[in-house]
């Protein structure tokens, strides 16, 4: 029988598949997840009574264990993990239509913020073959990128699908791979699954 170790009452509506454990100070756990009125909440029960400096992340006027970072736009993809060389804690990944923040939390600090022209529809952490050093690699309408933890842009791929299950990826002018689905694809765990298994790229 499963038991609860707590429970937690929101006053937000939380986007469907955008929640994470995020750990900012590399020890605690924190549940974090986007609100559908544009924020982050991180639920923070390990620092109860300290209040963030104010800046994007502020306390919940309604919970002591809850902080709210404003994006100010409709949330599209959210994640957290090690991005930076260097840090000890995890670095809070948001993306939104036009815009992807790598955020500090421990810090309360932006570590970069980029426009994206193509969106963020999703978003996974890892590192790419010949790239030393992990990345934020967001997908868009139709492109995927990959940022590092100063906000440079080492990895750039056009992906096109077509009405016949086709998905072709392009470097640049080249066609370098090109898949035929007869079901929907979607990106899971880090890499672009087929709706049951097996790996498309």
């Amino acid at each position: 029988m499963l038991v609860p170790i707590f429970t937690l009452k929101l006053n937000h509506k939380i986007n469907p598949r955008m929640v994470t454990e995020l750990k900012f100070d590399g020890v605690h756990p924190r549940l974090t997840a986007a609100t559908q009125a544009g924020k982050v909440f991180i639920h923070n029960p390990h620092a109860r009574g300290q209040r963030p400096v104010v800046q994007r992340l502020s306390q919940s006027a309604q919970d002591s264990d809850m902080s709210l970072l404003n994006i100010n736009q409709a949330v599209t993809c959210l994640t957290a993990g090690t991005l930076g060389p260097n840090t000890t804690g995890d670095t809070l990944l948001v993306g939104s239509q036009t815009i992807l923040l790598a955020y500090d939390v421990h810090d309360n600090a932006d570590i970069f913020y980029r426009e994206v022209a193509d969106g963020a529809n999703a978003i996974v952490l890892g590192k790419l073959r010949g790239i030393p050093n992990p990345l934020a690699i967001i997908g868009g309408n139709c492109a995927l990128q990959g940022f590092d933890y100063a906000g440079n842009d080492h990895f750039w791929t056009l992906r096109v699908g077509s009405e016949d299950f086709d998905i072709r990826v392009f470097k640049e002018d080249e066609l370098v791979s090109e898949v035929t689905e007869n079901e929907q694809v979607r990106l899971r765990s880090g890499q672009w699954h087929r709706s049951y298994t097996s790996t498309v790229c």
